[in-house]
This record gives C-alpha cells, structure tokens and sequence, in this order.
C-alpha cells in the first residue's frame, strides 16, 4: 500500500487526472460486463421465452383438471364375462355402428371385426368402452376402405373388466 501512496504522490496533477478518468472508465466497464449486460440479456431472453412457458402452464392446468374429473369418476365395475358381453354390444347399438362379427377367445377376451365402418364413429366408441366398461385394446388392426373415404376395417382384441 505504501508503495501506491509513493506512486501517486510523485504523479503531476494532470497526471492523477488523467489515471482517475482510466479508473473510473475502466471500473464502469466491468460493471456493464458483470452485472449490466447478463442481465439485460437475461430479461430478454426470459422475455422471449414467456409466452411458450405461459402455454406449457395452461396445457398442465389442463391436465390437472382432467386429473381431477378421472379421480372424481367411480371406478369401473367388474362384471361377469355374460355381462361385459352384453354391455359392449349395448355401447355399439347406442355409438350407432354394428360389428359384423363378435366373437369370445379362450381367454374370455373378445374379438370384434368390423366392416366398412367410418373412423368418426369406430374411434370415439372404442374411447368411451375403455373408459366406461374398463376394456382394454389388446390387437387392433386398421385398414382403409378406397371405396369409401373416411371409412375403415377393424379388426380388434379387447379385454373386458371382469370378475
């Protein structure tokens, strides 16, 4: 420290001006660099990125609340092999689409075909029997009709809640 006080103390006025204007430039520099500049960089950044993490909430809000209706719902019933049978073929009459063939494994699973069946009816069906009858697809085998868009032929494997 001494060895400063000598230094300055042998500098001109104009001199101790001229370091004192360095000094200061330089230590308003490294302000800018280390606090200024990353965060103002950072504001930007977090700026730019607000609105997608804003979606990403609203998409969890969502599911949240979709959480809460399934663990609102009662829990599917199981049900003899007789009943679930019944059941599905009830589910198809109300969806409005026939299967051309039903048909029990020896696993007391069921095989369904359907023929020439549109997709906007098939798909919303199969949702509601494996959230109301506790089915579970287990094959499900999908191919397109060229002679009638937006219909298709199904062959599926379900697995029916039962005792």
């Amino acid at each position: 420290m001494e060895a400063l006080k000598q230094f300055w103390a042998e500098r001109a006025p104009r001199e101790r001006s001229i370091l004192l204007a360095g000094a200061l430039l330089l230590a308003v520099a490294i302000l800018y660099l280390v606090a200024i500049e990353p965060a103002w960089t950072g504001i930007t950044r977090l700026e730019r990125s607000l609105p997608q993490q804003r979606a990403n909430a609203a998409e969890l809000e969502a599911l949240l609340a979709e959480v809460k209706t399934m663990k609102a719902r009662p829990a599917v019933a199981t049900m003899s092999a007789a009943d679930a049978r019944k059941a599905l073929e009830e589910s198809l009459t109300r969806a409005g689409i026939k299967a051309a063939r039903i048909v029990p494994l020896s696993d007391g699973d069921v095989q369904l075909t359907f023929s020439d069946v549109p997709v906007g009816r098939w798909a919303p069906w199969l949702a509601v029997a494996e959230r109301e009858l506790g089915a579970r697809s287990t094959s499900v085998t999908i191919a397109g009709r060229e002679a009638t868009p937006g219909n298709v032929d199904v062959e599926l494997a379900l697995r029916l809640a039962r005792k």
